[in-house]
């Protein structure tokens, strides 16, 4: 079952983690975070939670656990196959974004430079959260 209002950020860099957190609280106020420092913590957080997240937002460079093998675990999940999952890093690199198309991220985005940037990233990442 996915709660509609709850969204799972995987990202370790705290900076980036209140950044993204105040750029979604521009945008929506419904929406509760459960944020989670790599993709193992997400897999667990995931496999505790009663209700799912109507959204999964990940970070490529994370220890542990990556974006992309986050995605690949999540991908072999049935039980997570209808959560879309949004990737937000810095890495601009077009082979990372194939892998995490190819893995099962319905969009990729880079973080941008300012705060603006950023809310305006959060607005279209939202649209995923039905």
């Amino acid at each position: 079952m996915s709660n509609n209002n709850f969204i799972l950020l995987a990202e370790d860099d705290e900076d980036d983690q209140e950044l993204i957190r105040m750029a979604f609280r521009k945008v929506t106020a419904r929406h509760i975070f459960k944020i989670v420092s790599n993709g193992k913590e997400a897999l667990e957080t995931l496999s505790e939670q009663a209700n799912l997240p109507c959204l999964i937002v990940l970070d490529l460079n994370m220890p542990l656990m990556n974006g992309i093998q986050t995605l690949k675990a999540l991908k072999d999940d049935p039980k997570f196959e209808k959560i879309p999952k949004v990737i937000l890093t810095t890495s601009d690199n077009e082979e990372n974004r194939k892998v995490s198309y190819f893995n099962g991220a319905v969009d990729y985005f880079v973080k941008p430079d300012t705060l603006p940037e950023l809310v305006s990233t959060a607005q279209k990442i939202l649209t995923y959260c039905r």
